[in-house]
């Protein structure tokens, strides 16, 4: 079993995990294709869950590239993102705060590999305050292979200074899952949006149901 006394470290995804932004993306992606009459919206960008900026252009180009700006359309959704972010907040998912703030006081190791683009990725963490409590933070546009590649995950480690082998790697996707297990890490599924299939739950470590399960295993009996 795992806990804080026996692990290098945490590195977190973000969307889905920390942020409950996800259902939320896809309200915005949802309203945006029905002003442009699209088809299979949700389905579509359920494929993007966990994937970069570059690779979901690529996605949504492959689905409306004949019918639309594939630019303008793009621009459009994140706009009407940012005004639900200046509208509501970024929205945290429920203990979110409390387990990182919790994490930075007990002196763990901890880092954040998300697929958004580094500058996203400060900039919204700085927004909700929580900035200080990662010791490192490796965006999508760092590396050439975003998840299920396990590249992301191995330069986070490798900048955390952890061993894989010995790091939790907490995910929602199913993309999050597959990188951090090749990357041979212990991957802790807490689903958010996506069901887990066979093989997320054959490649996570442990299902939990949320942050604050997260914490109550590792202050107990181990995850």
């Amino acid at each position: 079993m795992y806990t804080l006394k026996n692990i290098d470290g945490i590195i977190f995804d973000m969307d889905g995990v920390i942020f409950d932004t996800e259902a939320l993306s896809m309200r915005c992606w949802k309203k945006v294709g029905e002003r442009h009459g699209l088809e299979n919206v949700e389905e579509n960008i359920r494929l993007c869950i966990g994937r970069s900026t570059k690779d979901t252009k690529r996605i949504i180009e492959e689905a409306y590239g004949d019918k639309v700006d594939l630019d303008a359309l793009y621009a459009e959704s994140r706009q009407v993102i940012r005004e639900a972010f200046a509208h509501d907040g970024i929205p945290l998912k429920a203990g979110a705060r409390e387990v990182l703030e919790w994490l930075y006081n007990s002196g763990v190791k901890v880092g954040l590999a998300s697929s958004t683009s580094y500058d996203t990725v400060v900039s919204e963490m700085k927004e909700v305050g929580l900035i200080h409590c990662f010791d490192i933070i490796v965006g999508g546009d760092m590396i050439e292979n975003s998840k299920p590649d396990p590249e992301i995950y191995l330069l986070a480690c490798d900048k955390l200074g952890v061993d894989p082998e010995n790091t939790l790697a907490v995910e929602d996707s199913r993309n999050g899952i597959i990188s951090a297990s090749a990357a041979g890490m212990i991957p802790v599924l807490i689903p958010d949006l996506i069901e887990p299939d066979a093989e997320m739950l054959t490649r996570s470590h442990v299902k939990l149901k949320c942050l604050a399960d997260f914490k109550d295993k590792l202050l107990s009996t181990g995850i």
